[in-house]
């Protein structure tokens, strides 16, 4: 089965950076309809398929969350949320980076597994709360 091997960089609440190796299979292994991917992280391997590369990210997310590590890549930015119609499209792996009171505009198009430096990196309840605060300031 084909995949694609993104490094992708972690960080613990003490401030430890360190790597792991992301597998991203745009079919899961037992399921073509689904997405798969997968983090080598400190020889062990975390696995998680779902209908898009975003909710596959935000559940490895939620699992990394709950042992104190953050994921440090686009999909996991405070400002980097996808659109309706870029979950329902392809697979999930391009989402907009956003500024308050205005709409998203296709030059701010990211990859979430790629790395911007100058991205705030937040747990996904931020995120989610800051894509609700953005989407709201687009009504005003």
């Amino acid at each position: 089965m084909n995949y694609e091997s993104k490094t992708i960089k972690l960080a613990m609440n003490d401030g430890k950076i360190f790597e792991g190796m992301l597998k991203l299979y745009e079919e899961s292994l037992d399921d073509e309809e689904m997405v798969l991917i997968e983090l080598l992280i400190l020889g062990d391997t975390i696995s998680f398929k779902h209908e898009n590369f975003f909710l596959a990210l935000q559940s490895l997310r939620q699992h990394l969350e709950d042992k104190h590590i953050q994921v440090m890549c686009n999909g996991a930015a405070l400002n980097v949320y996808p659109s309706t119609m870029q979950l329902s499209m392809g697979t999930g792996r391009l989402a907009y980076k956003v500024k308050f009171g205005e709409p998203a505009k296709l030059k701010d198009v990211v990859d979430i597994f790629e790395f911007d430096n100058s991205l705030r990196f937040v747990k996904i309840e931020e995120q989610f709360s800051y894509h609700i605060r953005w989407s709201n300031s687009l009504k005003g």
